[in-house]
């Protein structure tokens, strides 16, 4: 009898100590892998905190086990790409960590390394990219496209044919109405409605959003 990779989250904060959880509930779990612990740069990420996670040492000095498999637990894009590309280069195999309340449409495409937290959902003929993380309560309507590294927080509104490009931060309880794009790089801040598209590398925040700095 084989055995079973072991997972490891990239990231040892707030969003990675979830991940534990999220990953002991996920469908994949120990049937696909099961949990070997968290890695981060910051040495003391775990120090103090009440969880059962174990501390595996640095992402920077992480050498990839044959064994090992990872998922990327980091709420900035551009720390979740370099991080994960580090990794990637060592390689290291990814996976992905679809929570058992998470709801799938027909014909969905999803990348290595996406996350699907309680309550997500991801409706027909939906893509999406590379490292992109759907938080707690957050749906992507169908026909909608999101690029990879994009970070989508909690109480999240996508709707129909949606595009949000790489590396973009959608902030909790943004909603944005059906057909809008966003550009790559784009911070959608929280509460923000977006009517309009959005270029990329913009802030926007407010109802209706505008751009801010």
């Amino acid at each position: 009898m084989s055995t079973l990779p072991k997972l490891v989250i990239i990231g040892a904060g707030g969003f990675g100590r979830e991940m534990l959880a999220w990953a002991e509930q996920s469908i994949q779990f120990e049937r696909d892998w099961t949990i070997k612990g968290l890695i981060d740069d910051n040495v003391e990420a775990l120090r103090g905190r009440r969880t059962p996670g174990k501390y595996l040492g640095r992402i920077e000095d992480h050498e990839p086990a044959s064994d090992e498999v990872f998922i990327c637990a980091l709420g900035q894009p551009k720390f979740k790409r370099r991080c994960s590309e580090l990794i990637s280069s060592r390689g290291g195999r990814f996976t992905r960590v679809i929570h058992r309340t998470a709801v799938l449409g027909h014909e969905v495409e999803l990348a290595e390394g996406v996350i699907l937290c309680p309550f997500a959902v991801v409706s027909a003929n939906n893509k999406l990219g590379q490292g992109v993380a759907v938080n707690l309560h957050s749906s992507v309507d169908h026909d909608a496209e999101v690029g990879d590294w994009s970070q989508i927080n909690c109480h999240c509104d996508l709707t129909a044919e949606v595009k949000v490009g790489s590396g973009v931060f959608v902030g909790s309880r943004v909603s944005i109405i059906p057909g809008v794009s966003i550009g790559d790089h784009a911070f959608l801040g929280a509460g923000a409605v977006i009517l309009r598209d959005v270029p990329a590398g913009w802030t926007v925040m407010g109802s209706p959003a505008r751009r801010i700095g």
